[in-house]
């Protein structure tokens, strides 16, 4: 954990906490929890944080986003009610400025590229997240965004503010799951100039001569596709026993499609296999 209540309520970050200051009576920040934590110090290879010490009441309960690894889901859900719940309160923020236009093969087609950003994206490096960074780091590509979020506590994460064309927005903002993406966006409470990440379990795929679909299972009448049109059939190299039945993170803009009348269909247009990532 890097964060933590204080006994009068108020939120800390473990490079913060002083004992003598702040006093020995610190808890787990998540209100279904609020277990009594201890202060570890940092040392060379491992971050200051708080821990519980796993007997008597020092115990995260089960709702906790602490208690144990989370699935994706569960980690955007936690990420999103801490956002919510400490608002205003002393949440620590870390802006971390977004840019994958590189995703784009069209892009690339027009962009000379260095040698060593071309040998970083091919290894996917390790996003590393440290409060006292003295600039904001730079997501570029989807498999950085997945490490990011898979590699580090809910607490850190509700702690990041995308910069994105110009706006800055939690994290959780921009990452949904598709059902909730698709509710947000019929309801027009999405920024249409926005990208979005959506994240669920590929049902089928669809592949006709102009278009491929490709579909999450419909929920309560919700219809949602990534499309991938011909002109990016050869940057899309995925066969339907790589997609079908895998749970996945997408990226790109959302679209209604308007054409079938009769049911509320969302569409998100992917152009490679970069705009995929499977969790």
């Amino acid at each position: 954990m890097h964060s933590a209540i204080l006994q009068n309520g108020k939120l800390i970050t473990a490079m913060e906490y002083i004992k003598e200051l702040h006093g020995s009576q610190i808890f787990c920040l998540d209100p279904s929890c609020k277990s009594p934590v201890s202060f570890v110090p940092g040392t060379d290879s491992v971050a200051a944080h708080f821990k519980t010490s796993g007997k008597g009441g020092s115990i995260h309960t089960p709702n906790c986003g602490f208690y144990k690894s989370l699935s994706f889901q569960d980690s955007v859900t936690k990420v999103s009610e801490y956002q919510q719940v400490f608002k205003n309160k002393g949440l620590n923020e870390i802006v971390i400025r977004m840019n994958l236009n590189a995703l784009d093969p069209d892009y690339q087609s027009k962009t000379v590229e260095r040698e060593d950003n071309k040998k970083e994206d091919k290894e996917d490096p390790v996003i590393k997240v440290k409060n006292d960074n003295p600039t904001p780091q730079t997501l570029n590509t989807l498999k950085a965004v997945k490490k990011l979020f898979t590699s580090n506590e809910p607490d850190l994460l509700a702690s990041i503010l995308i910069s994105i064309k110009g706006i800055k927005l939690p994290i959780s903002y921009l990452i949904r799951n598709y059902t909730e993406a698709h509710d947000a966006l019929w309801a027009e409470n999405l920024n249409s100039n926005l990208p979005y990440f959506v994240h669920g379990t590929i049902e089928k795929v669809i592949r006709r001569e102009k278009v491929w679909y490709i579909n999450f299972s419909i929920v309560d009448g919700r219809y949602f596709s990534l499309v991938v049109f011909e002109p990016y059939f050869k940057h899309f190299t995925y066969k339907d026993e790589q997609l079908i039945g895998k749970e996945i993170l997408s990226y790109g803009h959302l679209k209604k499609n308007t054409f079938t009348k009769s049911r509320e269909s969302t569409e998100m247009q992917i152009k490679s296999n970069k705009y995929l990532a499977f969790l």
